[in-house]
C-alpha cells in the first residue's frame, strides 16, 4: 500500500510540473510575440525608438531563454537569438526592409518554437 500511495505522489509531482511548464511556456511566447508585434509595427513606422525595443526585447529573451533551458531544451532557441541580433543589426544600419524580414521571420519562429515545447496529445504516443 505504501508503495501505490508513493507511486501517486511521485505522479502527481511529475503531472504538477508538466503543467506548470505548459503554462510557463505560453506565458512566455504570448509576451514575445507581443513584444515582436510590437517591434514590427514600429519597422513599419520607422521608428527611431526601434534599436532600443529590440535590445530590450534581446535582453528579455536571453533571461528567458535560459530559463526555459533549464526544463526543456531545443537548438532554436539560440538560433532565435542570433535571428534577433540579425535584425538588431539590420535597424542599426537603417535597412528597414530587412529588418521588416527578419523580424516577420522571428515571429513564425517563435510560433514554431512554442509549438515544439508545449505539450500536445501527440506527445504521449
Amino acid at each position: 500500500m505504501k508503495k501505490v500511495i508513493v507511486a501517486i505522489i511521485i505522479l502527481s509531482l511529475i503531472l504538477a510540473a508538466g503543467i506548470l511548464e505548459a503554462v510557463e511556456i505560453d506565458k512566455i511566447f504570448g509576451e514575445l510575440g507581443a513584444k515582436l508585434d510590437g517591434i514590427y509595427d514600429m519597422i513599419l513606422a520607422s521608428s527611431p525608438d526601434t534599436n532600443q525595443a529590440v535590445d530590450e526585447t534581446t535582453a528579455w529573451w536571453e533571461k528567458k531563454r535560459e530559463h526555459i533551458e533549464l526544463f526543456a531544451y531545443s537548438p532554436d532557441l539560440r538560433s532565435f537569438s542570433i535571428a534577433l541580433a540579425e535584425m538588431k543589426g539590420s535597424i542599426e544600419k537603417g535597412d528597414f526592409d530587412n529588418a521588416l524580414s527578419k523580424c516577420e521571420s522571428l515571429r513564425v519562429m517563435a510560433v514554431n518554437i512554442h509549438k515544439v515545447l508545449d505539450f500536445n496529445g501527440l506527445d504521449i504516443i
